[in-house]
This record gives C-alpha cells, sequence and structure tokens, in this order.
C-alpha cells in the first residue's frame, strides 16, 4: 500500500494543478480526487483530545492579547490562556495544567466523558459518511503520557518527579477516556485507533516504558472492540526499536521509522527488529522530499522498496508532507513506490 502522510492541502491543491486536475477549496475532496488519480490510500485523522478536552473560547474575556477559552467541570470552571503572540507552544502558559492542584480539573474533565456520548458519536458518524469508502481514518492521537497535549513540556517531566501519584492518576484518568472515545469511533466505522509518544531527542528509554502499559491498553480496547491500533513516532526512535519495545504494545501499524535527519532509523534494520505481525509506515526523509530532485526522491523510493521486501509496510513519508514540497516529487515517490513494489 501507498500512502504519503498529510500532505498539506496546499500541496494536494498544487500537485492536482501540476497534473491537469481540477481543484476546489474542499481539502478532503481534493486529496480523494488526487488519490485517485495516482493510485494510492488516502489516510485522514480525525480529533480525539479536542472531543476530550472541549474548550471553548469565551469571547468576552478574551482580548488582543490572549485567547480565554473554558470548560466547565463538576469541580467549577476550568480556565485556559494562550498568548496570541506566542501561540499554545510558544508559552508555557498557555498549557492549563501548570500546578499539581490542575490535575484535579484534568481528572474531572476525563470523569465526564460520558455525558458528551451523542455529541462524540455523532462526529464520527459525519465523518466516516464524508469519507466514505474513499480513505482509511485514524483516530487523532490521544496523547496519554503528555496529558492530551494540557500539560508543557518542561512541566510534564517536573510533574511527574515532584508528583509522580498524581501524575500517573492524571493517566488513568485520559486512557479510560481515551478508550471510551476509541468505543465509539469503532462503533461508528473509524479504521484505526491510535496514540502517539514523543521520540528519543526529548524522553529518556525509561520514560517511554512508563507508558507502555497506557499503549497496551488502548491498543487491547481497540482489539477487544474489533477495531486496529496505530502508533505513531516520528523522531528518533532506533533504540526503541532495536531493544524490543515497540514490539510490546500489540500496534497493527507502526510509523514512521524515520531516517536522518528527522530520526535515526535504517529502515531495513530497524524492519528486521519488529515484530512481523507488525505493518510498518514511512521512512521516506521529508528533506528529501521537499528540497530534492525527482532522480534522488525516486532513488530513495526504491531503497524504501528493497530495505521491506517480505514485511508488511505501507509506502509513506517521515510526517506530513511539509508545505512548499514540489508537486513533481510527490508525483515521483507515489508511481515509484506502487511501480517498484508491484515488481
Amino acid at each position: 500500500m501507498v500512502s504519503p502522510f498529510g500532505p498539506h492541502p496546499e500541496v494536494v491543491k498544487a500537485t492536482l494543478c501540476y497534473m491537469g486536475l481540477p481543484a476546489d477549496e474542499d481539502a478532503m475532496v481534493n486529496e480523494i480526487r488526487l488519490a485517485n488519480a495516482l493510485d494510492y490510500e488516502p489516510m485522514f485523522m480525525t480529533d480525539c483530545m479536542g472531543l476530550i478536552f472541549p474548550w471553548r473560547e469565551d469571547k468576552s474575556r478574551s482580548d488582543q492579547e490572549w485567547i480565554v477559552s473554558t470548560i466547565s467541570t463538576p469541580r467549577g470552571e476550568w480556565v485556559q490562556r494562550v498568548s496570541r503572540k506566542a501561540e499554545q507552544w510558544g508559552d508555557d502558559e498557555g498549557f492549563p495544567v501548570k500546578a499539581e492542584k490542575d490535575h484535579e480539573m484534568l481528572v474531572s474533565v476525563c470523569s465526564q466523558i460520558s455525558t458528551r456520548e451523542a455529541e462524540i458519536r455523532q462526529y464520527y458518524r459525519q465523518y466516516r459518511e464524508r469519507v466514505g469508502e474513499e480513505g482509511v481514518i485514524v483516530i487523532g492521537h490521544p496523547q496519554v503520557h503528555v496529558l492530551g497535549m494540557q500539560i508543557s513540556q518542561r512541566n510534564m517531566i517536573l510533574h511527574y518527579v515532584d508528583y509522580p501519584e498524581t501524575y500517573r492518576r492524571s493517566m488513568d484518568a485520559l486512557c479510560e477516556a481515551a478508550r471510551f472515545v476509541f468505543e465509539i469511533a469503532i462503533a461508528e466505522g473509524i479504521d484505526f485507533m491510535s496514540d502517539a509518544t514523543f521520540a528519543l531527542e526529548v524522553i529518556s528509554p525509561s520514560w517511554f516504558d512508563m507508558h507502555v502499559p497506557y499503549l497496551r491498553s488502548l491498543a487491547d480496547c481497540a482489539h477487544d472492540h474489533g477495531g486496529l491500533f496505530w502508533f505513531h513516532n516520528c523522531g528518533k526512535t532506533r533504540e526503541l526499536i532495536l531493544s524490543g519495545r515497540f514490539n510490546r504494545f500489540h500496534a497493527d501499524v507502526i510509523e514512521t521509522i524515520a531516517p536522518p535527519p528527522e530520526g535515526d532509523n535504517d529502515l531495513q534494520e530497524s524492519r528486521h527488529h519488529l515484530d512481523a505481525s507488525i505493518c510498518s509506515k514511512g521512512n521516506l526523509s521529508l528533506g528529501s522530499l521537499h528540497n530534492g530532485s525527482v532522480e534522488q526522491v525516486t532513488h530513495e523510493t526504491r531503497k524504501i522498496v528493497r530495505a521491506v521486501r517480505g514485511y508488511a509496510h505501507i509506502y509513506s513519508t517521515a510526517d506530513a508532507v511539509l508545505p512548499g514540497t514540489p508537486p513533481e516529487n510527490l508525483v515521483a515517490f507515489v508511481r515509484t513506490a506502487r511501480e517498484e513494489s508491484q515488481d
């Protein structure tokens, strides 16, 4: 199977124009059209974290500097303030979990997830109806190890060291909320459940080990309800793969087995150490796809095909296809992967 990962909508439009095909303002329609023309399987990712943490902007409290959002909980109102200038990732202030007491609010939000079942079910049903049978749908990552992106990377480490029981209680609550959402998504026809973790440029192997039981819980939930589980990690994962850690939580698909400079994997080596029952996905460097020549992209794609012969592998990229990627390079990748894998 060939499936470039999340090509930017402008790249999809540019590629349609390059191929002489019509393009409109609906990103999903455009990718389905391009996938049909190039014979690849489009992958669409839905929300998950936003369904668990339904922040709503309070315009009466927002101003030119700050966006103020709230969630009502059994413990009262939870407030988030995000700088318009720095945005969430540019300022720790944008993450609502800052102190130990904030974990109580996170747990409270997760505990009321069942009250929103109808809204969640409608969201996934409508998404499946829009895609139809024209593509694979993967649920968005709940990101249990980073508490659904409600805590900054710095505080993630500090809180786990200073308040380990509190942090684990929050992870337990988020995992249970994610399992509830997974059950609904599977029932409404979403193809894959998923989660993701940071790679070894951010976390240590022992930190990853702490998250393995949660990955296994989410994978078991998917399998128990007749679904499949997809694991995403787009950084340095060689040690995690060679040590067998990626085999411990029974994922059905693992991406992106990223090469340098995005990651540190040799695809043939890494594929050999993954359990044969796991389908690997990815490996084409985003830098090569964005900056290289058609000849370079073709060469690297052929190397990927040779590296995974005899294994289940989805030919894809080391992460989401970057804005500005030349259409001719995307076309070269898809066509080469399709042609070479059929030999």
